[in-house]
């Protein structure tokens, strides 16, 4: 009762940060805290403690906010204008102004949002992995790092907290771009796929049918997260089938 309590208070709450970063506007609803804060706890759990999910929550923020503003800035570069990165809830969102841009600017629009935010991660990956250690466990600890596992070698040479906030990065960065190229509206994925189905109602069949055998094989590997992630965008696609004109 009390976490319903909180997440009916968090969503009535009308104060929202606002700002403008590299011409793009910036809403920030502290619903996005409070939905990484849940997502530390169900990850991760206390082994690390209040500062271990902060670091979460803080690492989170920043994957999901570099993909977003990968689709602002893309967007505006090709052509589009007033972009807004909208960060609420599950994650964030960016509408930009498209109706000039071609099918082709909007691809790579889409796609920029999950490259934005590898490209932040990326490095740190790389450090972490092929900095410490032999040559030869550079696969395991590449593993490690993408499954959110905190490599021994690392721990020896850096300082556990800077370690644990890097391992987070790179596990959502990871996870999120896997995800949102799923070829599932209203992800990245789906946005593409819809490019190249111009009818709305095949474009939701799609990915209502690609939803539910990805679901199974999620549930199939114990990735109960994914699986109830995937219920919930089948859901919304079933919704948008039965408004489509065609």
């Amino acid at each position: 009762m009390r976490l319903v309590t909180i997440l009916i208070w968090v969503y009535n709450v009308r104060t929202v940060v606002y700002f403008s970063l590299f011409g793009v506007k910036v809403k920030i609803h502290p619903s996005i805290w409070v939905s990484l804060a849940l997502m530390a706890y169900l990850l991760c759990g206390t082994e690390y403690g209040i500062l271990g999910m902060a670091l979460f929550v803080i690492a989170g923020f920043f994957c999901i906010f570099a993909h977003e503003m990968g689709h602002a800035l893309a967007g505006r570069w090709l052509g589009a204008c007033h972009p807004v990165v909208d960060m609420a809830w599950l994650g964030g969102s960016c509408s930009n102004h498209v109706c000039n841009m071609s099918r082709t600017k909007l691809v790579i629009t889409a796609l920029s949002g999950p490259l934005a935010s590898m490209a932040l991660a990326l490095p740190v990956l790389l450090w972490m992995t092929f900095a410490y250690g032999d040559a030869d466990g550079a696969a395991l600890r590449l593993l490690a790092m993408v499954c959110g596992l905190v490599p021994a070698s690392v721990l020896e040479f850096c300082p556990p907290n800077i370690v644990l906030f890097c391992t987070y990065m790179v596990q959502v960065a990871v996870w999120w771009s896997v995800l949102n190229l799923l070829p599932i509206f209203p992800l990245d994925g789906g946005v593409v796929v819809h490019q190249f189905v111009a009818s709305p109602r095949k474009m939701h069949m799609f990915s209502i049918i690609s939803g539910a055998v990805l679901a199974l094989v999620f549930l199939s590997i114990g990735l109960y997260a994914m699986f109830f992630i995937l219920l919930f965008l089948i859901f919304i696609n079933y919704q948008g089938l039965k408004h489509s004109p065609y």
